[in-house]
C-alpha cells in the first residue's frame, strides 16, 4: 500500500506492528496510525505450558494421529498432564481420564474410546509413528494399547522430542 509506513514500537514487554498513514494526515506532523498486531517476547519465552503444548503437538502431528478426531484432543491434553505430573501414568483409567474428561466436559469413557481410535486409526494408516517412536506393541502387526502408547509418548518427549 503506498504511504503506508510500517513501525515496530517497543511498549515495555510488548513489541507492537503500527500501520501508519503519511498521506492522510489533517495537519502536518500528524498521522493517523492504527496498532497492526503484537508480539510479547517475554510471555512467548517463559510459559512453560505453552512449549510443552508446542512440543505435544508437534510430537503427535510426527506420529501422525489424525488432528481432525477427539481423540488427538485428548491425547495432546493427557500428554500435558503426564508431562506435569508423571504419577498420573499410574493409573490412567482412574486419575489421567477423568482430568481429561473434565477439562473437555465429557466423561472418562468417552476419553477412553477417543483416544484408543486415534491410536488406531495412527497405526491403520502408518502415518511414521515407527520412525517417530519405534515398535510399540509387544507383538509385530498389533497397536499399543492406550497405556503404552502414551508411556512411550510421554517419555519421547521427556528426552527432548
Amino acid at each position: 500500500m503506498q504511504g503506508l509506513d510500517w513501525v515496530m514500537q517497543n511498549g515495555g514487554d510488548t513489541l507492537l506492528l503500527v500501520a501508519v498513514d503519511r498521506h492522510a494526515a489533517d495537519t502536518p506532523g500528524s498521522y493517523p496510525c492504527r496498532v497492526v498486531g503484537t508480539f510479547s517476547p517475554l510471555e512467548q519465552r517463559f510459559s512453560p505450558v505453552q512449549d510443552d503444548a508446542q512440543r505435544v503437538s508437534r510430537l503427535l502431528a510426527e506420529i501422525g494421529v489424525p488432528g481432525n478426531l477427539l481423540g488427538c484432543a485428548y491425547l495432546r491434553t493427557a500428554l500435558t498432564l503426564l508431562l506435569e505430573d508423571p504419577r498420573l501414568g499410574r493409573t490412567i483409567s482412574r486419575s489421567l481420564y477423568p482430568r481429561v474428561a473434565q477439562q473437555h466436559g465429557t466423561t472418562p469413557a468417552c476419553v477412553e474410546r477417543a483416544i484408543r481410535h486415534a491410536i488406531a486409526q495412527t497405526f491403520a494408516r502408518d502415518n511414521g509413528y515407527r520412525a517417530a517412536l519405534g515398535r510399540l506393541a509387544s507383538s509385530v502387526g498389533d497397536r499399543p494399547t492406550n497405556a503404552e502408547f502414551l508411556a512411550q509418548t510421554v517419555e519421547r518427549l521427556r528426552l527432548g522430542a
